[in-house]
């Protein structure tokens, strides 16, 4: 199964998401900086990344972001990114992906429920099929 690498500096979200997708059968690692969390990307070489936006530290999640895509040439490496920012701060605009500005495959609210982050790994992970319309 896929080995999925959480990084976030919210030690609980990080056990949550871990029960979650380690209750799904896939491998997780996690990291609870962003440096740490490249290095591990490096590393581990993940099948996908799931990034928090506001992380303590010297750079935030879009820097990662970039930094994966840019630096490190990591192009076709899945990113999913969460935030509570939406719903913690007054923001007058939303966040999505965007090539330049934030490399990222998909950009998602927290919370999320448990089923919509496990449907959103599998099919960035190409691994949700559709039901055949007529049995087999």
């Amino acid at each position: 199964m896929a080995t999925i690498l959480v990084i976030d500096d919210d030690k609980d979200y990080l056990y949550t998401m871990h029960l979650v997708l380690e209750g799904e059968g896939y491998t997780v690692e996690t990291a609870t900086t962003p440096e740490a969390g490249i290095a591990k990307v490096l590393d581990i070489k993940p099948d996908l990344v799931v990034l928090d936006v506001v992380l303590k530290g010297g750079l935030e999640g879009f820097e990662v972001a970039r930094a994966l895509r840019e630096d490190y040439s990591l192009t076709d490496l899945p990113i999913l990114m969460l935030t509570a920012i939406h719903s913690t701060k007054e923001v007058p605009y939303r966040f999505a992906p965007h090539e330049d500005y934030l490399p990222v495959d998909v950009f998602m609210d927290k919370p999320i429920e448990p089923e919509l982050l496990v449907k959103t790994v599998q099919e960035m992970l190409g691994e949700r099929r559709e039901e055949p319309e007529y049995p087999l």
